[in-house]
């Protein structure tokens, strides 16, 4: 993911393989790198654009921090044990407090991984748009909601019994205080990538996250 950030905006193609476990938007296995690699560089994939996230926290009236992110941005009590209270609006208008133990703000690539434990919706890769799901929310009124490729979702934290963190994609992290606030919208950057024609976004569905249907009908 870090690689994905460095290239954004770049020439720089990717070509993402699955070294480890689930690897729901990677073009090949580690068994199958070097046919991969000859059907990459042949010409034989396209080569597709992934919008990316971008997070600005402002403390104050003042640019704290800003960062971008491939899969999500999330904002969450450090310790896990505590729920945070926002105050949110979208897109410009205000949706209202959100109690929760977080909310993941996700890329299309992203709604398949964190986004889509805690309940939020799929999209299809090539979907540009915003999901913000909240993370065990504190209300049944409270759902993930998804937004348009310009739309901005602002979030200010209130407070929370632990110590709150904004992260991108897991690995980089800004600690915030009350009354700081955080906007996420999709950058205008994108990442390019390969993509396996023999390895559509519906098969993977079946394959790697066990979604399942029959002929026949149950009556």
């Amino acid at each position: 993911l870090a690689g994905a950030r460095a290239a954004a905006g770049t020439s720089t193609t990717l070509l993402p393989i699955n070294l480890g476990g689930l690897g729901f938007l990677t073009v090949a296995d580690s068994a199958r790198i070097e046919p991969a690699l000859k059907s990459a560089l042949g010409g034989k994939w396209p080569i597709v654009p992934r919008r990316l996230l971008s997070a600005l926290v402002r403390r104050r009236g003042r640019t704290l921090s800003r960062g971008v992110a491939m899969n999500d941005v999330v904002i969450k009590g450090a310790g896990g044990l505590a729920a945070v209270h926002h105050k949110m609006a979208a897109p410009g208008n205000e949706l209202g407090h959100l109690l929760a133990d977080g909310l993941i703000a996700a890329t299309a690539a992203g709604s398949t991984a964190y986004s889509l434990s805690a309940g939020g919706p799929l999209l299809a890769p090539d979907v540009e748009a915003m999901v913000g799901t909240p993370v065990c929310p504190h209300s049944l009124g409270s759902r993930a909601l998804v937004l348009a490729p310009g739309a901005e979702l602002e979030l200010t934290v209130l407070g929370s019994f632990d110590r709150v963190t904004l992260l991108f994609d897991g690995q980089e992290s800004v600690d915030l205080l009350p009354r700081d606030e955080v906007r996420v919208r999709l950058d205008r950057t994108a990442v390019r990538m390969f993509q396996n024609p023999g390895q559509p976004f519906v098969r993977s569905l079946q394959k790697k996250l066990g979604w399942q249907g029959s002929k026949k009908r149950s009556l």
